[in-house]
């Protein structure tokens, strides 16, 4: 093979592949058409769950210092225009309940700043390899690998060999189209068109810092969406043919545009760029063809609203990546691949669904020609969501243990910690080697396995691959296990397997729930 794995893609998610890839010991080469980064500030808000990820990549402060400072991006502005004196302020501003389900938060970094950070981070591993210029023409794949037909800089053909494939080329990407799957679902929610400008209006919102400003009102419908909060900003203005169309306007246009929405007849306005694109929300049929997987956008683009959408990407490339690597690594067998689409497709059309909720919401608040504001769209929370998605249907790599799910009112708005087989590990503060960790930060790119005070005996029986922590009390009766109980967390930070008790043979319990996540031949029987 001339790379384990072929990523096609450089935006966060092929990045992140390539990362967490070169994390888990295993090489991989990235292609990338496009010469250099995304100039465009495109997705922004990067969510507790995609923070976790990043954090365990050792990029959390990196991230946080090159975004949008934290006490600016809390809060999300509603209004007639960006200087209305009525307007309505939701906040997001952790209370200490919210602030101890994670040990991050909430970030706004710009897809802009936030690519060359990843690029350089994943160009920074070795073997890995990181090639923009460089473009995926076409592929064959038989049962042993792909070989992919690319283009370099240079214009001439190369032929790449790989035992696995990445497709992370987002929604128009001809990966999936080249194998055929369908995309079904609402392909044009809305056409939009982004005006990315330079203009001083840090004054203008300075008692009403947001990390989004939507505005509607007779004219038009759109949404400033900060980069730096100072001058620099984005513009996202919905097509409407009755009010404001986005067909056929000129630089001036826009201007004009931005200082209506703002409010603001006489500022001073510099358009950058301009792009126009559809607010989509669909779903692959299939994550999977053969050794070819999709990821992010081109399995699942959706509405930027709820920004669900990177987010979503990322945590694709955090569950693939280390499987890929285990069976790459022949820690694993060839059954555990098909655990990604069991897990994440789920996911996906949770997220699809909610950011098509939230533009619709957006939508409908738009008011009719010559009348007043509509009501303003009703937010909710998405913790639920956003933290409390669970690997537990059938074809999972989790052994389940029969418990039932918690009973939630709502289960996008609503996250209930709970260390169940599938979920997230819920994060609690634990002293690890003389340091104050999360649990979260335990696996590392491996297995951790977490007892309860009572379970030194786990320590002799755990294979040396596996992170062992005992416990205090306090953690155990967090997690549901008893004193001499463990719980098996997977690299991706999910629970893989709970025991409440010490078994009689817990090195056999222990290497049979190992191999039962990792699709291995080998079937123990504990007892």
């Amino acid at each position: 093979m001339d790379t384990p794995v072929l990523i096609v893609g450089g935006g966060p998610v092929g990045l992140c592949t390539s990362i967490a890839l070169s994390r888990a010991g295993v090489a991989s080469t990235l292609v990338e058409r496009h010469l250099t980064s995304s100039p465009f500030p495109k997705g922004r808000a990067l969510s507790i769950r995609t923070m976790e990820v990043l954090r365990g990549y050792g990029l959390e402060d990196r991230v946080v210092a090159a975004g949008v400072p934290r006490e600016e991006s809390f809060h999300f502005y509603f209004g007639t225009s960006l200087t209305a004196a009525d307007y309505t302020r939701n906040s997001n501003v952790p209370d200490p309940v919210r602030a101890a389900l994670s040990p991050t938060f909430t970030t706004a970094c710009s897809q802009d700043v936030l690519e060359p950070l990843l690029r350089d981070h994943a160009e920074s591993f070795a073997p890995a390899r990181v090639l923009f210029g460089w473009e995926l023409t076409g592929f064959e794949q038989d049962p042993d690998g792909v070989t992919a037909r690319l283009t370099g800089p240079d214009g001439k053909p190369h032929a790449v060999r790989a035992a696995y494939m990445v497709a992370a080329d987002g929604a128009a990407g001809r990966v999936r189209r080249m194998l055929g799957i369908a995309m079904p679902g609402d392909r044009v929610l809305s056409r939009n068109l982004n005006i990315l400008f330079e203009a001083d209006l840090r004054p203008h919102v300075a008692d009403r810092l947001s990390l989004v400003y939507s505005i509607a009102n007779p004219a038009l419908t759109g949404t400033f969406m900060t980069v730096d909060n100072h001058g620099r900003w984005l513009f996202n203005l919905v097509h409407d043919p009755a009010r404001r169309s986005v067909d056929g306007l000129t630089a001036d246009d826009c201007a004009d545009l931005v200082r209506q929405a703002a409010g603001v007849p006489d500022l001073e306005v510099k358009v950058v760029a301009t792009q126009e694109w559809t607010a989509s929300a669909m779903l692959a049929d299939r994550y999977r063809s053969g050794r070819v997987f999709l990821a992010g956008d081109a399995a699942h683009p959706m509405t930027p609203y709820g920004g669900f959408g990177m987010n979503c990407g990322i945590q694709d490339a955090d569950n693939l990546a280390w499987k890929l690597a285990a069976v790459l690594r022949g820690e694993a067998g060839p059954g555990l691949l098909d655990s990604y689409e069991a897990e994440r497709r789920p996911v996906g059309a949770a997220c699809v669904a909610e950011s098509r909720r939230s533009l619709l919401a957006m939508l409908e608040a738009t008011p009719v020609i010559g009348g007043t504001a509509g009501p303003r769209p009703r937010g909710r929370p998405s913790d639920g969501l956003v933290l409390g998605y669970a690997y537990d249907r059938p074809g999972a790599a989790v052994v389940p243990d029969d418990s039932p799910p918690p009973d939630l009112p709502d289960p996008v708005a609503v996250y209930c910690p709970v260390a169940r087989p599938g979920h997230r590990v819920p994060h609690l503060w634990i002293r690890h080697k003389g340091m104050t960790i999360s649990t979260l930060d335990l696996p590392g790119p491996g297995f951790a396995l977490v007892t309860g005070p009572e379970g030194d005996l786990w320590r002799v029986v755990c294979p040396p691959e596996v992170t062992v922590h005992v416990a205090r009390a306090g953690v155990a009766e967090s997690y549901g296990i008893g004193a001499d109980g463990a719980v098996l967390i997977r690299p991706d930070g999910h629970v893989a397997w709970r025991c409440l008790g010490l078994p009689g043979r817990p090195g056999d319990a222990l290497a049979a729930a190992l191999d039962a996540t990792l699709s291995r031949r080998t079937v123990r029987s504990p007892r």
